[in-house]
């Protein structure tokens, strides 16, 4: 188990059995404003957040001048050289950090970047240049969660499980894996839960199965999907439905 310092430690007891709001939105998604992230994090602060994850310097920056909660940084960078784009370099952790962020988002698989390394090899790198950062390791499954520990992350959440080669489901949270993953990290670092968690129930069984922590985020800010849910469920049931009702 990785140690935390005084103010790590705090930091850390308050996300603990909490909602983390992903606060998150593409430029082509239908609300995208400016201010539209602000927002998201004023409404997830309002409803009892336990803390932040968001992406860009930019937004972390924005919001960071309106809370002290924690806040989960990141900066997704897309490469046609490489499938890794969760902070993928050490250029874009300085940002990231130098933005506000208490706790840096890596992709930590064993999947190459584009400087031709193991992605979680990222983590060391950042434990030498910032060792009071707390550092979260996006992966896919209880193999690369092990490792990314033994780096010395602190936390690991399966955020990629999806971009496992057979992944059980992408529409909804695989718990059989979650489980996995907690059994694994047992006495090596905490496990937050995120990936498709659709309602409050389905947060409440994650915690049940030992995560720390949950992540939301499409369910809560992007309701365009919300909503797409909803008729893809109703449309699959008409469709079901007898001539005769």
């Amino acid at each position: 188990m990785q140690s935390y310092n005084e103010k790590q430690q705090k930091m850390i007891q308050q996300l603990k059995n909490g909602l983390i709001v992903s606060c998150q939105a593409k430029k082509d998604d239908p609300m995208y404003m400016p201010g539209i992230i602000t927002g998201m994090a004023k409404s997830a602060i309002w409803g009892g957040a336990a803390g932040l994850r968001l992406n860009t310097p930019e937004q972390i920056s924005e919001v960071r001048q309106i809370t002290d909660l924690p806040i989960i940084g990141l900066w997704k960078q897309h490469s046609e050289n490489s499938s890794v784009f969760i902070t993928p370099t050490m250029e874009a952790v300085d940002e990231v950090i130098g933005a506000g962020a208490d706790i840096v988002a890596i992709d930590a698989t064993d999947r190459i970047n584009a400087d031709g390394e193991k992605a979680y090899l990222l983590i060391g790198k950042i434990k030498q240049k910032y060792p009071e950062t707390i550092i979260l390791a996006d992966i896919r499954n209880e193999e690369e969660a092990v490792i990314a520990l033994e780096q010395g992350a602190h936390m690991v959440a399966p955020t990629l499980y999806r971009f496992n080669d057979n992944p059980k489901s992408i529409d909804s949270p695989d718990f059989e894996m979650l489980a996995k993953i907690v059994r694994a990290c047992e006495g090596k670092g905490l496990v937050l839960m995120e990936g498709k968690i659709n309602t409050p129930e389905e947060a409440i069984e994650s915690l049940y199965l030992g995560a720390y922590a949950v992540v939301v985020g499409s369910a809560i800010t992007r309701p365009h999907l919300t909503t797409l849910r909803f008729t893809n469920k109703i449309n699959k049931y008409e469709n079901k439905m007898p001539l005769y009702y």
